[in-house]
Order: structure tokens, then C-alpha cells, then sequence
């Protein structure tokens, strides 16, 4: 038998039902209490609207995962709020498993300096797994420059008026940018706009000199005579874009903010549950399909146990919160 895939569409937000009847391969010994486990369809919250990177890399690893346990997966988009109205709804579910939530750079790590009043704490999680990250390429317009050299040049000359534009306040591209203007010794105008799509068609057209784009975008560009790619923000060169050169490379030491994505449920969970979902979720960021489908959207797989995904996150937050700070960044 053969998944099957429908969605279910409502007035606020969009379903996508993904069954399976495939069993788990392998043998493996599980924990006792997550033997039963899953009983019932899962439900799967993702803060953003459907088609977005987020919520293509949630629908490829919850089908991947759907199969690997035998029982379907109920995507559900709960967008608004830089995360928060998906963290309520993961918070207001029972902690038995049955509700997990995408969580990215907001949720994880910026919200918590950024809002005065959260109803919920860093504590409120189950940190279930770390599912990958998305590389930022440094692009600029060719009329400053070609190289990551011309481009430094260019920046001391135009300190305190350079601008560069992100897909808006206290997006991980934002507090990238705040990060390496302090480690380029330079002052920068922050030019927000309300997605990427927005920055790139200003970039392309000079009317910003500077963005960091997700891989998945850049990649549209990678031929276009008005755009440089300088750099990009990875441990290594990128098998996409081979001849751009890492942050590490150019002389910008463990520079690594990045935008982040991982799975989170109600804390309380059973812990066996969370080493289950632990457990298949790395297998199937091993599947090729599963990381040739990510990668297309700019995400690599960066897989991390619960308690790695919680030191990181928490290791994380404290950065983008003095970023934060330093830069009085704020949200209206």
C-alpha cells in the first residue's frame, strides 16, 4: 500500500493529512512505554503559512517520519505572532506526544529578549529534536563590489550609512547582520522589509546594496550579472555554490548565526516518546530523498539529541539575546 496524501483547508489555516501503513524496519529495541506509541494520527504545528521554506521542510520530514511509525501526521499551519499562536496551541495540548511543533530562530531563541511578556518559558519544551539549518549567503550588488575585500573596503568607506535589507525586525538575517557589523567594526542601517522575496527585488535593483539570503534564493540568482555572492555563514563551502567562500575563510572567525530549525512538544512528554521521536527523526534526515528535498529549499539536516538540542537552544537564546540588547532592537 502507498501513502496517501490530502489536505484539509479551514478559513485560518491549512492541513495536510500524510498516512502511512509502512512498519518500522530495523529491529530495534524501543523503550517499553513508547511501544504503543503512536495510537492515534499526530499533529504537527508549523508557525508559518503553507509554502514556505518552514513548512516544506515540516511536510518532507513529517512524511518521512508518518512511515516510520505507521500512523499519519496531521500538518497544521498556525501562523501569527512571530511564532507565539503555534506555541500556545503546542502548549494548550495535552504533553503526551501526540502535538509537536517546527520551531525556528523566533521561537527558540530571539523571542525571548524580544517581548517583555511571554505565558511560557524556555522550560515550557520538550526539546524532541534539532532538524537542520539554513545557510546565509552574503550577496551584494556588483556596483560594490566583486570580492569579500572589495566589499570590506567598501563598508569602512560607508560606515554609519551603508544599509542592508532583511525579510524584517528580529529575523535571524537581522540578527546575523547586527553580529557582523560589530565584527566589522561598522555602523549599519537596518532596512526591513516583510519577506524575501521584497529584499531581493531591491537588491537585484540597487535600491539596497547588501542582504544575507537563505541558499534556496541565492540559488535563483547564482547567474545574475548584478548580484556578487561573497560569502557565506557555514562551516564549509556549499557543493551548490563551490567557489563562495566561508565566513571562516575571508578572515570572519566562528561566525555562525544562522537560521535553525527543530521539533518541540509540551514539556512533560514521555521521555520515552521523545527518545522514539528522536530516534526516527534522525533516521529519516539520513533518507536521500528526504535531504535532496531539503536542500532544494536551502536547509541541510543539523541533527541533535534532546538534551544537545536543549544546551544549544539555551546557548543560543543567551547570543541573540545580547545581540538584542546591544542593538536595542525592538518589535512593535
Amino acid at each position: 500500500m502507498t501513502n496517501s496524501v490530502r489536505d484539509y483547508r479551514g478559513s485560518t489555516r491549512r492541513r495536510l493529512l500524510i498516512g502511512t501503513v509502512a512498519s518500522i524496519g530495523g529491529g530495534l529495541a524501543l523503550p517499553a512505554f513508547s511501544r504503543g506509541y503512536p495510537e492515534k494520527p499526530i499533529r504537527w504545528l508549523v508557525p508559518y503559512n503553507a509554502g514556505g521554506a518552514t513548512d516544506v521542510s515540516a511536510r518532507a520530514i513529517a512524511e518521512g517520519l508518518a512511515a516510520a511509525l505507521g500512523q499519519s501526521i496531521l500538518v497544521d499551519n498556525r501562523p501569527g505572532g512571530a511564532g507565539r499562536v503555534a506555541t500556545q496551541a503546542l502548549l494548550a495540548a495535552p504533553a503526551d506526544g501526540y502535538t509537536v511543533m517546527t520551531a525556528d530562530n523566533s521561537i527558540l531563541y530571539n523571542n525571548w529578549a524580544l517581548f517583555d511578556k511571554l505565558p511560557y518559558t524556555p522550560e515550557s519544551f520538550d526539546y524532541v529534536a534539532m532538524t537542520g539549518s539554513f545557510p546565509l549567503v552574503l550577496a551584494v550588488n556588483k556596483n560594490v563590489a566583486s570580492t569579500f575585500e572589495g566589499w570590506r573596503q567598501w563598508l569602512k568607506r560607508n560606515s554609519g550609512q551603508a544599509g542592508f535589507g532583511s525579510p524584517g525586525v528580529g529575523s535571524p538575517h537581522h540578527i546575523a547582520w547586527s553580529l557582523l557589523a560589530d565584527r566589522m567594526g561598522v555602523q549599519l542601517q537596518h532596512v526591513p522589509y516583510k519577506g524575501d522575496s521584497a529584499v531581493i527585488v531591491d537588491l537585484v535593483s540597487g535600491q539596497i546594496p547588501m542582504a544575507l539570503l537563505g541558499v534556496g534564493n541565492a540559488l535563483q540568482f547564482a547567474k545574475d550579472p548584478r548580484l556578487s555572492f561573497i560569502s557565506v555563514i557555514w562551516p564549509s563551502r556549499l557543493s551548490a555554490m563551490p567557489s563562495v567562500p566561508t565566513f571562516d575563510e575571508v578572515g570572519v572567525r566562528n561566525f555562525d548565526v544562522t537560521a535553525e530549525q527543530g521539533l518541540l512538544s509540551a514539556a512533560g512528554t514521555p521521555k520515552s516518546i521523545v527518545e522514539r521521536l528522536n530516534l526516527e527523526v534522525a533516521r529519516v534526515l539520513k533518507t536521500q530523498s528526504v535531504r535532496e528535498k531539503l536542500e532544494t529549499i536551502g536547509m541541510y539536516s543539523v541533527f541533535k539529541s534532546p538534551d544537545e538540542f536543549k544546551a544549544h537552544a539555551r546557548k543560543q537564546a543567551i547570543q541573540a539575546g545580547q545581540i538584542i540588547k546591544a542593538h536595542g532592537i525592538t518589535v512593535s
